[in-house]
């Protein structure tokens, strides 16, 4: 079965002078992808790095990473890194690892690798993928089937070939990033609500305020948007009490739902009833990926 990785380049190296920038370049030229956790001499194969690495770095932080790269990654999984300029890109693993201790690759803090097939994909990916950079290790797996669709599709396009099959349903959640999310919820609640949105309470400077906007209706009553994306759960009762009407919504659902005066879990199909039926005026960004599902089905 195939897997989706991400690894997220931000090599250190001993001296802790690396250049990122450099990094992705020589990970680009040489078609490969990889990590530092360098050992003091060239090992012969995956078990002596293993034993080396050990030696080395001793605890059990240093493994999870090398893990990935050395017996985790199959031939045929496919993995997203990106640059610093916030440009994606996505590669098919052709290969089984190697230790690469040129001067380059040490430069680089680049010398375990996988080789790759890959493609320049941009800025516009799925948001369950971007989302995944936020945080985490350096190499992470993506558990997601629409992230790894999304990624089928996309290396089957990039390459010309229908290398994977694609017969899975995409969900558009998966697809959407948290600012999308965003988007369509303030216009849900403005063209079925009748609300309109506050603009300059999107560009707040206090993160600790429990909401992403506010907005009024024609009774001048303030109302607040709650969203969250990913495998997040939202729990009503940290927004009881609050000043106005909240607004929930999460992906994932809520600790329990509630329609009332002051608090309101919008459903899952409700936003998904709204994608459809306003499809053709929605931003692009967010048009795009509704259309993209409709091809899939």
């Amino acid at each position: 079965m195939t897997k989706l990785w991400r690894i997220h380049i931000r090599p250190t190296g001993p001296e802790g002078n690396v250049n990122v920038d450099e990094s992705v370049k020589l990970c680009l030229e040489q078609k490969v992808i990889g990590i530092g956790w360098r050992v003091d001499k060239k090992p012969a194969s995956e078990d002596e790095y293993w034993e080396l690495g050990e030696d080395k770095y001793g605890d059990n932080g240093w493994k999870i990473n090398p893990n990935a790269i050395l017996y985790r990654m199959e031939i045929g999984d496919l993995v997203w890194f990106r640059d610093t300029k916030g440009v994606y890109y996505l590669g098919r693993i052709i290969g089984e690892w190697e230790y690469r201790d040129n001067e380059e690759n040490l430069q680089a803090d680049i010398v375990n690798v996988r080789p790759i097939e890959c493609y320049k994909v941009g800025t516009r990916i799925a948001g369950k993928i971007i989302n995944s950079f936020f945080r985490g290790r350096t190499v992470q797996q993506i558990h997601d089937d629409t992230a790894l669709l999304f990624s089928k599709v996309v290396y089957n396009e990039k390459s010309g070939s229908m290398y994977y099959e694609v017969k899975n349903k995409p969900d558009i959640f998966s697809l959407l990033s948290t600012e999308d999310l965003e988007d369509v919820v303030g216009l849900y609640l403005q063209l079925e609500r009748g609300y309109v949105l506050i603009p300059s309470s999107r560009g707040r400077l206090d993160n600790t305020i429990k909401y992403e906007y506010e907005l009024l209706n024609r009774n001048n009553e303030k109302a607040f948007v709650q969203v969250k994306s990913g495998d997040i759960k939202i729990d009503p009762d940290e927004y009881k009490g609050s000043e106005g009407k909240y607004f929930l919504f999460s992906p994932a659902g809520y600790k329990y739902t509630i329609e009332s005066d002051t608090l309101e879990t919008l459903p899952k199909s409700t936003i998904e009833e709204f994608l459809e039926k306003y499809k053709d005026i929605l931003p692009f960004n967010i048009r795009v990926w509704v259309d993209f599902c409709e091809k899939q089905r």
